[in-house]
């Protein structure tokens, strides 16, 4: 299955076998990791793939493997790192592994590579049950709930996972064709962490769209926009 199929079908897993990928797979990964898109091509990012003894979180479930990703604190490091990674998840549901965004957790006993900081994981492995899921078990907004337009190239952002299931972007229609990317405000910040989580979310909805239109996929994170109520602006695309 290809990264495009793969956006209509997968989901996050949260119960693995246990077992440890082989060696070669592991290899596989880190060379499609090297090889991903970022957003941003002025940021220094590092990633690290680490056993459950090297991490902390608050999730019940216990995967074999987890990424650590790290950045620079620049313009955009958050998206980027979102962007890049999310390539990655859809490679690992690609090739038969179960993954899963994991906001709540971190490094453990591990040294934080100089001049950039932690930003989230993923837990990843062999799945215990389903991979995939059925078109009709996603639970996400309706397009129009997106976006200013019904606009089916937006498919694939639709479809893409988030904190909490937040679905927190919004989609403008420009009259050149390209489109802009907005961030809904929080109106209670229940939880500080969000903030941050979302910001990553922008990206992983860009890779989908990325994914999808690779051979015209360009973003900028300046160009001319409306300032929405309640909204960030996040960015210029075309695809």
């Amino acid at each position: 299955m290809d990264l495009k199929e793969t956006i209509y079908k997968r989901q996050s897993i949260r119960k693995y076998d246990g077992d440890s990928l082989s060696d070669e797979t592991l290899d596989e990964i880190r060379q499609f990791i090297h090889s991903a898109r970022p957003l941003n091509p002025d940021i220094e990012w590092s990633y690290d793939i680490v056993g459950g003894d090297n991490v902390r979180t608050l999730q019940r479930f216990k995967a074999p493997h987890y990424l650590l990703m790290f950045s620079q604190e620049k313009d955009n490091y958050l998206q980027n790192i979102g962007f890049i990674f999310q390539q990655v998840d859809l490679f690992l549901q690609s090739r038969g592994i179960g993954s899963c965004w994991i906001g709540a957790g971190g490094p453990k006993d591990y040294e934080i590579p100089k001049g950039q900081k932690f930003i989230i994981l993923i837990a990843f492995g062999k799945p215990q049950g389903k991979l995939y899921r059925e078109s009709s078990e996603f639970q996400r907004k309706i397009i129009c709930e997106i976006s200013d337009e019904r606009d089916s190239k937006l498919m694939p952002a639709r479809l893409a996972p988030s904190a909490a299931n937040t679905q927190t972007w919004y989609f403008t229609h420009n009259d050149d064709g390209s489109y802009n990317l907005y961030r809904n405000k929080r109106k209670i910040k229940l939880n500080k962490k969000m903030d941050v989580w979302n910001q990553i979310d922008m990206g992983i909805a860009l890779a989908h769209l990325y994914v999808t239109n690779e051979d015209t996929f360009k973003f900028s994170l300046d160009g001319p926009h409306e300032g929405l109520k309640n909204k960030v602006f996040e960015g210029t695309f075309t695809i």
